[in-house]
């Protein structure tokens, strides 16, 4: 590929195109078929053989190129063609070589070959520069001035060691020098796009190792024939394998299918900065200063300009390399802290509505306590709790529920002051931090104009209107005199009392609720220690086969009996115990004693039904199925014996709910729901409900024909629904007849001996009297 080598040692081999079309490997027959060839090339004696041979690699591997190119067809096939181009371009500077040389005799330098060859370094350059481009989007800099220290290092070094001496040798001819000094600057270019396009980030296919190979073997070999030039060596025949080689290694590239991920985009990556590119980098901003000295040492004309020259360049790019470092680590520093800021910011805030969280919102709120605590400010706090946000979620979609929980929020926050705190406390429940305020009716003030903002109608995105509703708790504390735990306690309380007194008011933490929310924090001590120590009972209340006349079963009951107090039933237990997970242990401990018990009864006068009620907090949490299991597995209870208990509300307001008990029914569980007729009236989703029977209470049905026609009405729809009914709070032998009448399955209540036994006879008495044993509850007494 060097003029003054085509005078002694042309190029070689013809490759047969069947090759580049065969089975695949291709391009492993086709750098299979160069090694031999170039051995047959070393046999040859100089001449026009051996030109012709040498010219045949060139032009196989332009051919070989191509062939790849539609073979694999590459996103870009720009890069690839430029690189054909260039070297078709070499193929003729080695023509024009052979032709001067063997055919014409002349040994003149330069020749017309010479500007093919120069131009083909171009054509390569370009090619090589293009798939640079495409590999590395992101346009490292840092690799970019990497490459670009190196290269200037070795332009110091090219010109000291080959550039000048060559000049210096054809002296008596500018062109010639020019030329020959051209080469060793071209072989630093290819070196230096070489370096860069090893660092940029992307697979190492082996498509890419055969170009670097093939582009390594060019500026060895063309580095060695300036030196041995230089040396005055007579002949460059042994570089003639290097070569052949970089021709055989391009095409090689080229039609390994490999060759299509060369020119895809790499994955943007983070730019290490390893060892060894320190330990380069850091040689080539020494080789200067180091030519310098060397040329001193050794008694050598000194290159002062060149190395001035060089150092400049080096140390110029050095100093932006550094520089870019030093945006790199400020810039990662400023993304370091927005992430940090943003996380902070998303711990502390809700991400739906942006709001502060509990968490932020109790931190707020021992801050504005502990400022009271010094200025004897009054702090506000208010709960509020909004009304008839599941119904909007369950029916409209959680979408619409998001909705209309992001536009609360900007009503609630356009009617407090700009120093207040609206945060988002969990689902639909919201507080408001007013700091300070006046008095206790300024906070009374601020939840009504909330109430108020809230009940307006809201339009959702698809023009839909919905309304919703809202109650408030109000708690005021003077001089931070409790802690944010008790305050919102205390707020929580008010609230509570607001939704059962109708919804849609304000109450006031005052000295009644305190002294309330006193006596359920007893009572929940109490009765955390009567779960653990086993001081509650079971109370039993009968129901009945109204198709049999037999006693079908008993709902167990969890009673506390408290020494020298009044005995609280479950209806007084549950308002103390639902508002935590103390519920969840509550039902836990009734549904594995009435297992228990209901294995001790005899088998023959053991009930067929077992009902239990279970509260809706604990039917919402995934224990509840554990709960379930450990109990009917410790009892060894037929999972059909036992009734669950569900309140309608809990049933059809919450999903969760919905999936546990559908989970409890596939194990043979049944499903009872409780106050149907009651609540919202079946629809299509009630046949898709996890019901096996429900209940309901009589006595909210009777009185009169009407009366007895809606009990019958309501009975029919739920055998429609394929649902068993039992009639609840039956005491006397008159509803018994009545439920019996308008089809009801079951009848349950505190009803006394005689009713059963007037109803189901002897046996069933002596069945009554085995199962209730000591008593029906406190609703008998």
């Amino acid at each position: 590929m060097r003029p003054d080598a085509l005078a002694s040692t042309p190029t070689a081999t013809a490759v047969d195109p069947a090759v580049l079309v065969g089975r695949r490997p291709a391009w492993a027959w086709f750098l299979g078929v160069a090694v031999a060839a170039t051995g047959v090339y070393l046999l040859l004696p100089d001449g026009a053989v051996q030109d012709a041979l040498y010219v045949a690699f060139g032009l196989a591997a332009v051919v070989a190129v191509e062939v790849g190119v539609r073979r694999n067809r590459p996103a870009r096939t720009a890069p690839w063609r430029l690189l054909a181009l260039g070297t078709l371009l070499w193929a003729t500077g080695d023509v024009l070589g052979s032709w001067y040389a063997d055919v014409l005799g002349v040994q003149t330098f330069p020749t017309p070959a010479d500007p093919a060859y120069l131009l083909g370094y171009g054509v390569v350059a370009a090619g090589l520069s293009l798939l640079i481009r495409g590999r590395d989007l992101r346009r490292d800099r840092a690799s970019l001035l990497d490459s670009a220290i190196l290269t200037a290092a070795l332009g110091v070094l090219g010109w000291v060691l080959l550039a000048r001496p060559t000049i210096e040798g054809y002296s008596d001819s500018p062109l010639a020098a020019v030329v020959a000094a051209t080469y060793p600057f071209v072989d630093i270019l290819l070196v230096g796009l070489l370096i860069r396009l090893v660092t940029t980030p992307g697979g190492r296919s082996r498509s890419f190792r055969l170009l670097v190979t093939s582009m390594a073997l060019l500026a060895v070999a063309d580095t060695l024939l300036t030196a041995l030039k230089l040396m005055a060596w007579g002949s460059s025949d042994a570089l003639d394998p290097l070569w052949l080689l970089s021709y055989a290694t391009c095409g090689a590239a080229a039609l390994d299918p490999s060759m299509v991920a060369l020119t895809a985009p790499s994955r943007p990556t983070a730019v290490r900065f390893t060892r060894l590119r320190l330990v380069a980098l850091a040689v080539a901003a020494f080789v200067p200063p180091a030519v310098l000295g060397a040329q001193r040492v050794l008694g050598l004309p000194l290159d002062v300009w060149a190395v001035v020259a060089g150092s400049v360049a080096v140390f110029g790019l050095v100093i932006a390399r550094m520089k870019l470092s030093l945006d790199q680590i400020q810039t990662a520093n400023a993304e370091r802290e927005v992430a940090r800021v943003a996380l902070a910011h998303q711990a502390a805030h809700d991400s739906l509505t942006g709001l502060p969280n509990r968490a932020q919102v109790t931190y707020l709120m021992r801050g504005a306590l502990g400022r009271a605590q010094r200025s004897g400010a009054v702090v506000g706090l208010l709960f509020v709790d909004l009304d008839g946000f599941k119904q909007v979620n369950d029916t409209l979609g959680h979408a619409a529920g998001d909705e209309v929980l992001v536009t609360a929020s900007h009503r609630m926050q356009e009617c407090v002051r700009s120093g207040d705190v609206v945060a988002r406390f969990g689902g639909d429940e919201f507080v408001v931090l007013l700091e300070p305020v006046d008095e206790e009716g300024s906070a009374v003030a601020v939840a009504e104009r909330l109430v108020a903002a809230l009940t307006l109608p809201l339009v959702l995105a698809g023009g839909r209107e919905v309304g919703i509703g809202a109650s408030v708790g109000v708690a005021v504390a003077q001089d931070g005199a409790v802690d944010p735990e008790r305050l919102l306690m205390e707020a929580d309380v008010a609230v509570y009392r607001a939704k059962v007194a109708g919804r849609g008011r304000v109450e006031v933490f005052d000295t009644s609720l305190r002294r309330e929310l006193d006596q359920r924090h007893r009572l929940q001590d109490g009765l955390v220690r009567a779960i653990a120590a086993g001081d509650l009972e079971l109370r039993h209340e009968p129901v009945v086969d109204l198709r049999t006349h037999r006693l079908a079963g008993y709902e167990a009951t969890v009673s506390w009996p408290r020494p020298d107090e009044d005995e609280l039933g479950r209806a007084e237990i549950l308002p103390v115990a639902e508002r935590s997970e103390l519920v969840c242990d509550l039902d836990s401990w009734a549904l594995r004693e009435a297992v228990r018990q209901a294995a001790c009864i005899p088998l023959g006068s053991a009930p067929a039904m077992l009902a239990v009620p279970l509260s809706g907090r604990h039917l919402r949490r995934p224990r509840v199925l554990e709960d379930v299991a450990t109990a009917l597995r410790t009892g060894e209870l037929e999972p059909s014996r036992l009734v669950l208990v569900v309140g309608a509300v809990d049933l059809a307001d919450d999903p969760a709910v919905i999936g546990h008990l559908e989970q409890l029914r596939a194990t043979g569980v049944r499903v009872c729901v409780e106050g149907f007729g009651t609540h919202e009236g079946p629809t299509d989703r009630w046949s898709r409900l996890p019901v096996d029977l429900v209940r309901f209470d009589p006595e909210a049905l009777s009185g009169g024909p009407l009366r007895t026609s809606l009990l019958r009405l309501t009975v029919e729809t739920a055998h429609t629904f394929g649902w068993e009914v039992v009639g609840s709070g039956v005491r006397d032998p008159d509803q018994l007849a009545v439920l019996a009448q308008v089809g009801c399955a079951y009848a349950q209540g505190p009803m006394p001996r005689r009713t059963i036994q007037a109803f189901a006879g002897s046996s069933a008495g002596h069945n009554q009297r085995a199962t209730a044993g000591g008593g029906t509850g406190r609703d008998q007494r």
